[in-house]
């Protein structure tokens, strides 16, 4: 796609962007990253304008600009008694509600769907057409005695055998609809209708006949989205008939949207945005729609983007989102005084990233504020050791000392020390100009598919990787205490293979027939044994803990350890509790 804007709407200074799918401007603050988003957006809301796309904006925040020219906009619009012409339409936070609720609603297989419900936050009907049927949307409707006097006009104009008239058009006819299914059946636009507060469910808006845009019609009016209830929305609430100001929207349990955390809320919003309006011809401006998002799901969001049906132009300041595997060199724009250039540009990225790079410095700063660290390949497999030892019995008080960090350590070969990327993280933070008050770093390891060495107490190792260890040298000789310790089993998910959690879940012959007959799961029996240790079992446990397309779950984790007897979790776990906290 190719989109061209203006950012002083004259012909001279003319630019023009190739968008492979996704464009990505970065730049430092104030470099006019932004504004081109908006100069493509206030083309969009001309009269005449003549692409052959629409575009939708979304603002990590309230973007004042943005707002400013859409709200003259709709102004314009209302003054006149024009049907908007939505063909660039601006989305700010008090939009996150209906539109979460329609793409909820109306797209069964779609990613907002999806997401609820991994978190347990809808339900669906148990029949062919899955319906919603948890969400719910209340708001304050009325019909004002403009509109009634309207509509009393273009009946006596029909007498007289006029067409075409405010009452054939697909709104009003929408409008009529809705009244008579959700607000009032009697309703016949004689009176005005005083504002009401009404309710609607999945159910109710898929009973609406909403009526489509008739190319061929007398009445001007354009659709936007593919299904007409999302143009009726917008209109109606544009025209002011439903009071946006007024948006509840609750889920399961009587959860509202606006329980959720920013980036639960942001990735919602997105996840709709994308869900109702993706099309080949739809171009998405996204202004720092990774901000509030966990990395992790700022990899998601990227992994999303690219794979849409239409483009889309962000703007980001994010190191995680400008390195995100899927967004290519020629994905990346740099924006320099309101200007893209292609010239020395991987010059002017290095230069960027040099900036960002002072987050590593950070990191190590703010590590070395701790008192005692674990390094572990995942911080949730800390959550599982620590709940695996309370499970057991023990008193997991002085655990809460130790701030979990994940730094993977898997190795690439049998040459390759155990721990080796856990070591050269410890090494870096020996070396970072902070002041330490870090007195411990335990190395907690995976054991994969080695077979290392361990001292009788059966965690911490011994041999040529722990002497690496020993040779950090930490400023003014402080004394900093670092272990490299590894686990006996393949990885913490082999901690998790019980005998009664797997019976529960129906799965435990999944796991059984994978080993000879003398290393099989028992009841109450831990399963400290070869077999269990080395057995490769991400794929069966994995999804009995966690969300799909999300990861682990610590609802789903608790639950799970809790039909553990306590008999069958090993000993290792009792070993590595019992070095740690000594030495606390």
């Amino acid at each position: 796609m190719k989109v061209t804007f203006s950012l002083s709407h004259s012909f001279t200074d003319e630019q023009s962007l190739i968008i492979n799918r996704v464009a990505t401007l970065i730049g430092e603050n104030g470099c006019g990253k932004s504004s081109i988003l908006q100069s493509i957006f206030d083309e969009g809301l001309k009269d005449n304008h003549a692409r052959a796309f629409r575009t939708i904006c979304f603002s990590s925040g309230q973007n004042e600009s943005f707002s400013k020219s859409f709200n003259k906009y709709v102004k314009k619009n209302r003054r006149q008694g024009r049907a908007m012409s939505l063909a660039s339409f601006y989305f700010d936070k008090s939009w996150s509600k209906p539109i979460i609720f329609l793409a909820t609603a109306l797209v069964r297989d779609g990613k907002t769907r999806a997401f609820l419900k991994d978190r347990g936050y809808a339900g669906e009907s148990n029949d062919i057409n899955r319906d919603d049927v948890s969400t719910k949307l209340s708001f304050k409707f009325k019909v004002d005695n403009r509109y009634t006097l309207r509509v009393q006009d273009a009946l006596r104009r029909e007498e007289i055998g006029e067409k075409g008239t405010l009452r054939q058009g697909p709104f009003h006819r929408s409008l009529e609809s809705f009244i008579e299914q959700i607000v009032d059946p009697n309703f016949n636009f004689e009176n005005k209708l005083d504002a009401v507060r009404i309710e609607l469910t999945a159910s109710d808006i898929l009973a609406v006949k909403f009526a489509k845009v008739d190319p061929e019609a007398e009445v001007n009016e354009q659709d936007f989205g593919d299904d007409p209830s999302i143009s009726f929305l917008t209109q109606a609430v544009n025209a002011g008939f439903v009071n946006k100001w007024t948006f509840q929207l609750r889920f399961e349990h009587g959860l509202e949207l606006d329980d959720l955390s920013d980036g639960e809320y942001q990735l919602l919003f997105l996840y709709a945005l994308i869900d109702l309006f993706d099309s080949e011809n739809t171009l998405f401006l996204f202004d720092e729609a990774d901000s509030h998002l966990h990395y992790k799901n700022v990899e998601k969001l990227w992994s999303l983007l690219h794979s849409i049906k239409g483009h889309v132009i962000t703007t980001t300041h994010l190191l995680d989102s400008i390195s995100a595997k899927e967004n290519r060199f020629e994905h990346l724009k740099v924006v320099e005084k309101g200007r893209i250039s292609e010239d020395n540009k991987i010059k002017q990225l290095i230069n960027r990233l040099s900036v960002l790079s002072r987050a590593k410095s950070v990191e190590f700063e703010v590590c070395g504020k701790l008192p005692n660290i674990a390094l572990i390949d995942d911080y949730n497999d800390w959550i599982i050791f620590t709940l695996l030892a309370a499970r057991k019995g023990l008193d997991v008080t002085l655990l809460t000392q130790v701030h979990a960090i994940g730094k993977p350590s898997s190795r690439n070969d049998d040459n390759e020390l155990i721990g080796k990327a856990k070591i050269d993280w410890t090494q870096s933070l020996s070396k970072a100009e902070t002041e330490f008050e870090t007195t411990n770093v335990f190395l907690v390891c995976d054991r994969d598919n080695s077979y290392p060495r361990w001292h009788e107490n059966g965690v911490l190792l011994m041999g040529k990787p722990k002497v690496v260890v020993n040779s950090i040298r930490w400023p003014g000789n402080r004394s900093v205490q670092t272990y490299l310790l590894a686990w006996r089993r393949r990885e913490i998910e082999n901690y998790l293979l019980s005998f009664s959690a797997l019976t529960h879940f129906g799965v435990i012959d999944a796991i059984n027939s994978k080993l000879a007959q003398d290393f099989h799961l028992r009841d109450g029996d831990p399963g400290d044994n070869d077999g269990i240790r080395m057995l490769d079992v991400k794929h069966i446990v994995n999804p009995l803990i966690e969300i799909q397309g999300v990861g682990k779950d610590l609802t789903k984790i608790e639950f799970y350890i809790n039909q553990m007897m306590p008999e069958e979790i090993s000993e290792d776990i009792t070993n590595m509790y019992n070095f740690i906290n000594e030495k606390l």
